[in-house]
Order: C-alpha cells, then sequence, then structure tokens
C-alpha cells in the first residue's frame, strides 16, 4: 500500500515537471508586436516586465519617460501589453468600443472565469448579458428610488453600532455595512438581514484581491497552490449565492399570481431571478474603500467637514416638513436630491477617488483589427491588453496642483481642476461607461 501511494505520488510530481516545462516552453515564444507598436521596454524571457509585478505605477512611470511618444509596448509572460498616456491614450483606452474591460479583469484573475459558461455576449451567462440588463434598470432614474427607503434599515443599524462602540475602524464597518445594503438593493435579504451571512460573504470576496503575482505568468493557476484558498472562497461563494439566491427562486414561484406583479421597489438582482435570469450571470462586487477613506478625510479636516454639516444642514432645512427629524428628512430625499443638491460632498467623494485609487487599470483588444493611438501613428495590436496608469493624471500636478494635499475644492465650480484637460478625472463617469448611481449612491450612504 505505501509503495503504491509512493509511486502515484511520483507519478503525479513527474506530470506537474512536465506540465511546468511545457508551460515555460511556451511563455519562451511570444507573438511579435507589430512594427509600428509603440516602443518595446525590455523584459525577462519568461516573465517579461518583472517590475510590473512588484511595483505597477513605478513601471509605467519609468517606461513612460523612456518612450518618445510615451506610450510603450512590453510583456507579461505572453501577453502583449500596450502602455497608454497622454490625452489621446486616455481617450481611446476609455472610450474605444473594442476595449473590454472584462477580458482585461481575466488576465488579472483567470479563475473567476469558472462561472462564464458561455463566450456568446447574449446568453444570460455572459458578463455582457448581466451589464446590459443591469444598465436598462439603472438608467431609469425612477428605478432608484427605492434605494433610500431599502438600505434605511442597515443605516440605521449601522449607526447604532457606531455610536454605542465609539472609537471604530471604519474599513471592516464600511465593508459589513456595503454588504448589507448592496445585498438588499440586489434583493438577496436572507444576506442582506443576516450581519453573520455578510461578513462572510465579504470576507469571500476580500479573497480576490492581491491574488495576482509573477509565479502566476509560469505556473498555470490550477496548479499553483497560493491559489487554492482564492479558488476555494470563490467555489463557496458562488454555492451559497446560488443556494440562497435558488431558494428565493422557488419562493417567488409558489406565491400568488397577484404576488409576482413588479413593482419599483423590487430588488435588481430579485427583478433578475423572477425573470428567470441564469444564477452565473448575478455574482457581481462592490467595495466599501472609497467610503471609508472620505470618512477619514473628513475626521481629519475640521474646515471641509464643517462645510459639509453646513451643506447638509441647508439641505434638511429645505426638504423638512412639520415634525420630521434630520434623519427622516434625509431618508424621504429622492434620488434627483441626491444627486444636484449635495456639491460638496460629491466633491469630496471625487478628491477621494483621485488620492486613493492609484489602480493600473487593463483591458483587452477584442476587435480582429488594431486599434490606433490618437494621431501618433503607433496601435494596439488585435488580441493585445492596453493598460492606463491613473496616477499618471490623478498625480499631475499641472493638473491637480499639489497633488499629495486632499482638497475637495479642485472639483468645485470656482476652480474645476478636473477641466483642464479632456478625462483629467477617470474615476466615476469617466469615458463611455458612466457610473453617476454608483457616486449617489455612496455619498448618499457617506452622509449616514
Amino acid at each position: 500500500m505505501f509503495g503504491a501511494a509512493c509511486y502515484a505520488l511520483t507519478q503525479c510530481l513527474y506530470l506537474i515537471a512536465v506540465l511546468l516545462l511545457v508551460q515555460c516552453l511556451r511563455l519562451l515564444w511570444k507573438h511579435p508586436f507589430p512594427a509600428n507598436a509603440p516602443k518595446l521596454v525590455s523584459g525577462y524571457p519568461l516573465l517579461g516586465a518583472l517590475q510590473f509585478f512588484s511595483d505597477r505605477n513605478g513601471f509605467c512611470r519609468i517606461s513612460k519617460a523612456a518612450s518618445p511618444s510615451g506610450n510603450y509596448s512590453y510583456y507579461l509572460g505572453r501577453h502583449r501589453m500596450v502602455g497608454l498616456c497622454g490625452p489621446q491614450g486616455r481617450k481611446v483606452f476609455f472610450e474605444s468600443q473594442d476595449l473590454d474591460v472584462d477580458e482585461g479583469v481575466a488576465v488579472l484573475l483567470p479563475f473567476v472565469n469558472l462561472v462564464e459558461a458561455s463566450n456568446d455576449p447574449s446568453s444570460d451567462t455572459h458578463t455582457a448579458y448581466l451589464r446590459s440588463t443591469l444598465r436598462t434598470r439603472l438608467l431609469r432614474t425612477q428605478s432608484l428610488e427605492f434605494v433610500p427607503h431599502t438600505i434605511g434599515t442597515y443605516i440605521t443599524a449601522t449607526l447604532n453600532h457606531i455610536e454605542a462602540e465609539g472609537l471604530i475602524d471604519p474599513f471592516p464597518e464600511m465593508n459589513l455595512y456595503y454588504t448589507q445594503s448592496t445585498m438588499a438593493v440586489l434583493g438577496v435579504e436572507k444576506v442582506a438581514r443576516s450581519p453573520e451571512l455578510s461578513r462572510k460573504i465579504g470576507e469571500l470576496l476580500g479573497l480576490l484581491e492581491g491574488t495576482f503575482s509573477a509565479t502566476d505568468i509560469v505556473i498555470p493557476w490550477l496548479l499553483n497552490p497560493s491559489h487554492l484558498r482564492t479558488v476555494i472562497g470563490v467555489a463557496r461563494l458562488y454555492v451559497m449565492l446560488w443556494q440562497i439566491i435558488g431558494n428565493q427562486k422557488m419562493e417567488q414561484q409558489q406565491q400568488p399570481l397577484s404576488h409576482k406583479q413588479e413593482s419599483e421597489n423590487v430588488g435588481i438582482l430579485q427583478d433578475l431571478i423572477t425573470k428567470g435570469r441564469s444564477m452565473r450571470a448575478m455574482l457581481q462586487a462592490n467595495s466599501p474603500t472609497v467610503t471609508s477613506w472620505m470618512l477619514i478625510m473628513l475626521a481629519t479636516n475640521t474646515h471641509w467637514m464643517a462645510r459639509v454639516r453646513q451643506e447638509l444642514n441647508q439641505v434638511v432645512s429645505k426638504h423638512r416638513k412639520d415634525g420630521e427629524s434630520a434623519d427622516q428628512v434625509l431618508q424621504g430625499l429622492g434620488v434627483s436630491t441626491w444627486e444636484h443638491e449635495f456639491p460638496l460632498l460629491h466633491a469630496c467623494l471625487l478628491e477621494t477617488v483621485r488620492l486613493v485609487l492609484g489602480l493600473v487599470t487593463i483591458r483587452k483588444n477584442i476587435s480582429p483589427n488594431d486599434i490606433p493611438i490618437g494621431d501618433k501613428g503607433e496601435v494596439i495590436p488585435s488580441g493585445a491588453y492596453a493598460t492606463y496608469d491613473l496616477q499618471e493624471v490623478f498625480q499631475d500636478p499641472a493638473i491637480y496642483p499639489d497633488p499629495q494635499r486632499w482638497d475637495p475644492g479642485r472639483f468645485l465650480s470656482d476652480r474645476a481642476e478636473h477641466m483642464k484637460e479632456y478625462l483629467a478625472f477617470c474615476g466615476f463617469g469617466a469615458g463611455r461607461r458612466k457610473c453617476r448611481e454608483c457616486a449617489s449612491y455612496i455619498y448618499h450612504d457617506s452622509i449616514f
């Protein structure tokens, strides 16, 4: 028995070694860039641009400085990457219909696509189908009117907990609140009403952060032991939500016909369930990071805290009816009020995004043709990935003087620093994929 076990283990290790050897041989051959691609950054034979894994922002900054046009080409393993910069690069990156966000994310988190069963964009298991369905629902402003009422219970519970604690760490508190409120808006009431389930969902989603490293280029993710915990977490998240939503779907089917009529207050996810959409198209996440940092910035800046409170009091006074408390007034405000009557709070949100969102974002050219980069004569090859370092514009002192300082006044109408260049602000609302609903949702939560 022991000998058989040793033999099986030896064969398994031999198979893994062969697979790794084959992978290394594949990585040694790289599809060349065309002659009109941006200047190529030298890299290592197997891994390509190794610095990208340890210091992405630094790599982008150095590569931009070394290229005559500012754009640059590099390899991550076998993947061809094109780094974009400047107003023309931003315009292409954020507005080209041929640069796909979902395919870009897949290069960093390949195992997430385990739940993608179809390559057909019209299929309900495809991310594009979910995005189209949610966009149709969310772009109708009246569809968002249920949000303040739906999340009111969780706002109250969070405030009561903060008051009882006195001193809090906003990150875990906002993570719990965001999970609960997001699940409530999506219609998954069982998760929303349970702090334990909400914490578990938040923990499982947190496993997706920081999982991409240089070893992922050489070792296939199925054989990479560092991904084992993440893969198990994704599977548990999927099974948990599948069971909860499946039970909710059966409950909907068992209800009398008179109870199945769609109302304005039905959750978005529940709406998809009621209409029979696939479970696999519903795994989406939200992040409380921006809200947490904005609370910290306001708590440490008495000037802006006082101005935001003054704005809040003015809105409450304007909309207050006889006998209403401030909380009652705020919970009764419509989406249009949240979007248009809190310019200071909106400026705080945008400035927080500018200061803390230092990502290098990735998209893939899914078209059969090369994509021109402005009028520079350079292209993003078909099948290649495009990257853009948000710090290039967010930390540019020519656009945002003293860029390390948190100053919401940059986004007020009398200064409007974000209007100095095209797409000088690449956060909510940039390019073709507008997120005004997400923005109003975030600063609605921040007030409470």
